[in-house]
């Protein structure tokens, strides 16, 4: 019962508010690992805020892309995304995982919808251009950049009862496909909506100091700081296309970004409602400890109420 005690101000601050929570594809390969990101989810929803799923399905992806005779190529942290590439990524995502993972939440007792990033013009991407790479100039191929996002459909669902999960790959307003990063598409959504939070579920604990160590996970960080993180080399692949997802979210209103590990069964519920939370909270200023209302002190501050508020 204290656990619940403590929880009771984080479920207040978040009732009512918009979550985009991404999975990425290597956090939900398995079904015991689908069915432990659905209760989560479900209880996120359960508890009152208004729950938007986005994922993506690189390993998915791959295996199909294998099966279809054809290594992926990864560059930068991005899939050079060949016709056969967009096949497989197309099969892997809106043809099997994210009825998946629409099916768990059922099961978990969470209304979900399966919605393809194309569904009634919701992602709207264009074609990137040859790109400079630690490689090189590269044609990353069938790859696009968000330029457009209708929060409409989405909006529909929640208000609606329903947790939508979104899946790549977008359209290119002309009939076509194009693979865009599922970390910037969910920030792209996050910000459409106006959401209080973008969760990012991720196989590291969270932000790591050193990349090597995970113990050495960050707690909190302001954008001056991941900027630093970025430029000393601390982030690396993966995880440098997250900053810049974190930075457009921010920037474009969400209020604050949480990296958690997608390992752990409880990752996201104890980020999201504890105050020393699981993972890394990233928001646009340095975080200053709480202010909590005089009459929950009596009921929360056992141990101190301090730190951030996630």
């Amino acid at each position: 019962m204290t656990d619940l005690f403590k929880a009771a101000p984080h479920v207040r601050l978040h009732r009512g508010k918009t979550f985009v929570i991404k999975a990425g594809g290597g956090t939900i390969a398995k079904a015991a690992a689908i069915r432990q990101f659905a209760r989560q989810v479900a209880v996120v929803h359960a508890l009152g805020a208004r729950v938007v799923v986005v994922h993506g399905g690189g390993p998915q992806t791959d295996a199909l892309q294998r099966m279809l005779g054809e290594e992926p190529r990864m560059v930068d942290g991005r899939r050079v995304t060949t016709p056969t590439a967009m096949r497989a990524l197309r099969m892997a995502t809106a043809g099997e995982l994210n009825g998946e993972v629409v099916a768990m939440l059922a099961a978990e007792g969470a209304p979900a919808v399966g919605v393809s990033a194309v569904s009634s013009g919701l992602l709207v991407a264009k074609r990137r251009a040859p790109a400079r790479t630690s490689e090189g100039t590269v044609d990353f191929g069938d790859v696009g950049d968000v330029q457009s996002v209708d929060p409409k459909p989405l909006l529909s669902l929640i208000e609606s009862g329903f947790i939508p999960v979104v899946c790549p790959p977008a359209g290119d307003g002309n009939g076509g496909f194009l693979n865009v990063n599922a970390d910037l598409t969910a920030a792209s959504i996050a910000v459409a909506l106006g959401a209080a939070k973008l969760v990012m579920l991720t196989g590291a604990p969270g932000i790591l100091s050193n990349p090597s160590d995970p113990s050495s996970l960050l707690s909190a960080l302001s954008i001056a700081e991941l900027d630093s993180l970025e430029e000393s080399g601390a982030l690396r692949g993966g995880m440098r296309v997250k900053s810049a997802a974190i930075r457009a979210a921010l920037y474009g209103g969400v209020g604050r970004v949480h990296v958690v590990s997608g390992g752990d069964e409880h990752s996201l519920l104890q980020e999201l409602y504890t105050t020393q939370g699981a993972g890394t909270l990233v928001t646009r200023e340095p975080e200053k400890a709480p202010e909590v209302e005089p009459e929950l002190k009596q009921i929360v501050l056992q141990p101190p109420f301090e730190g951030v508020v996630r």
